[in-house]
């Protein structure tokens, strides 16, 4: 049996929550890992961190507002 239209996009939306709860993950866990810098420090481990963390919490933002968006048009289908 073929899926409907919403069933698809609530699909969509589904995988949009995963990745961004993926993301949020991800940023947690470079937030334990720099604080466990701090015990024994790596400088480098330390730049490449702040780096990625900067670029998560970014992506995990934009995808935030994504997911919002989307679940707005697939609220409006089920109207």
């Amino acid at each position: 049996m073929e899926k409907t239209y919403l069933q698809i996009k609530e699909e969509y939306l589904r995988k949009i929550e995963d990745i961004m709860n993926t993301c949020e993950s991800l940023v947690e866990k470079i937030g334990h890992l720099q604080v466990d810098l701090f015990n024994h420090p790596d400088k480098g481990l330390e730049k490449h961190l702040d780096k990625l963390n900067n670029e998560f919490s970014n992506n995990h933002q934009v995808l935030t507002e994504i997911f919002h968006e989307y679940e707005n048009k697939v609220s409006d289908l089920k109207s």
